[in-house]
């Protein structure tokens, strides 16, 4: 597509976006394929052990990947800025990072057994999940590492890139996961191992075509140490980004943890109800993504232009919510037994069929704290970042502390649209007032604090 700032039109905008969709679609579909695999192959219960495992993969993708979408968010702004060096030492700055991010998941993969016990996984889940864990933890950093790289990617306006590395990623990751369930005899670890190799070789092919392009040849040109007030806005944008999520993910992890107290059938039928659940969210997250972009590359500052296209991106969202929520009132029995094979008990396909159906119908709460969020974060609004995702945490710890011991997990269900909604509606007001008053980059005072 090129650029975000000029000459925006229906078809440029449908067609970055229906792009990345599609490859956001590819990709979660590895998720239902190895539900499938999983269930058919050793049992629904070894889904169950992903799945109390959640927790600690969503505190991992909280501070890698999230920290580096936050670099992405500033490396836009300077592109937009058309600060040629600043651009180049944001790059290496985050590419420093990344390796530093590395070091880290080798770390935290030694220490499996305290994250098992601060995540409240089952004692008769921990021998099966342990190696799982394991890889997972060591996958962090090329996670990061592979997400900035993606943003990095889209950034540059091109979207089919990622969508043709999304199909052949999920392509390979699936042959291996099958490869090592059925024919290798491995248990859920196949999945870890799959995904750790997806990350490694995503990564690769993503550097070497920036290396191609001549943006990419720019910014690779020389290393480069950054200055001072370009750490302190990667840092800014990384931990803001970070901190938000990773307040959110103190809430989600408590909430985990009392979910993981719960019966098991109960467990494999959240575990199987979330996935096609989270399979429309990401796909529709694409239109966040494209609203960031617009945002954060409008050179001019027309926040009139600005207001237009967040608000039909919203309003295209709309009509992917209907069709989603249509679906699952009519088809939830049949979604979740086609994912677990034989087998499923009555209680698992009555959480599963609950937590879908709940978790779809919110989705317009989503797609508006999504575009919102990430508009706000554009346009250098870094403050009320924390509070949304504070919001977000206080309904989580209600819901663990109060709600799931008296009602149990028909709350955990209900929890999940409020602790959308609320956020949704103050982001929301918090950027119609932000795109109400005179423009500017977000440059002005870098480093000052």
């Amino acid at each position: 597509m090129g650029s975000f700032s000029e000459n925006l039109t229906n078809r440029k905008v449908i067609r970055f976006l229906w792009l990345l969709i599609l490859s956001t679609v590819v990709t979660q579909s590895y998720t239902v394929i190895n539900a499938a695999v999983m269930g058919r192959y050793l049992d629904p219960y070894a889904l169950a052990v992903i799945e109390a495992c959640a927790a600690c993969l969503s505190m991992e993708s909280y501070f890698f990947v999230s920290t580096t979408t936050g670099f992405s968010f500033y490396l836009n702004r300077c592109i937009g800025s058309g600060n040629a060096k600043r651009q180049r030492e944001a790059f290496w700055g985050s590419l420093i990072i990344c390796g530093f991010m590395i070091l880290a998941g080798f770390i935290l993969s030694l220490i499996t057994e305290p994250v098992m016990s601060l995540a409240n996984i089952p004692d008769s889940m921990r021998d099966v999940a342990a190696p799982y864990l394991r890889i997972i933890l060591l996958s962090g950093g090329f996670w990061g590492l592979e997400n900035f790289l993606l943003q990095m990617v889209e950034t540059l306006g091109e979207s089919r890139v990622p969508a043709v590395l999304s199909v052949a990623g999920t392509i390979g990751k699936t042959f291996l996961t099958v490869a090592l369930v059925i024919w290798c005899g491995l248990g859920v670890e196949a999945s870890a191992l799959a995904i750790l190799t997806e990350y490694l070789g995503t990564a690769a092919i993503l550097l070497f075509w920036i290396l191609r392009k001549e943006k990419g040849k720019e910014l690779l040109r020389a290393p480069c140490v950054p200055s001072r007030p370009v750490w302190a806005e990667l840092f800014k944008n990384g931990c803001v980004k970070s901190g938000m999520m990773m307040i959110i993910g103190v809430g989600a992890f408590i909430l985990k943890r009392q979910v993981n107290t719960l019966a098991d059938d109960i467990l494999v039928g959240y575990a199987y109800g979330v996935i096609p659940a989270n399979l429309f969210m990401n796909s529709l997250a694409a239109l966040a993504v494209a609203a960031g972009l617009i945002t954060g590359q409008n050179e001019k500052n027309q926040r009139n232009v600005v207001r237009y296209w967040n608000r039909k991106l919203f309003l295209w969202s709309l009509t992917g919510c209907a069709a989603c929520i249509v679906a699952v009132l009519v088809f939830a029995p049949q979604i979740i037994c086609f994912l677990a094979g034989d087998g499923l008990s009555d209680t698992a396909l009555w959480a599963g069929c609950l937590i879908l159906r709940i978790q779809t119908c919110a989705l317009p709460f989503v797609c508006l704290y999504m575009i919102a969020r990430n508009s706000l974060q554009a346009l250098g609004s870094y403050r009320i970042l924390p509070v949304l995702g504070a919001m977000e945490a206080g309904v989580s710890l209600l819901t663990a502390w109060i709600f799931i011991p008296r009602f149990g997990y028909p709350a955990v269900c209900w929890s999940v649209a409020v602790k959308w909604g609320i956020p949704a509606l103050t982001g929301f007001l918090v950027y119609r007032r932000r795109t109400s008053v005179p423009a500017d980059h977000g440059f002005q005072g870098e480093g000052s604090g």
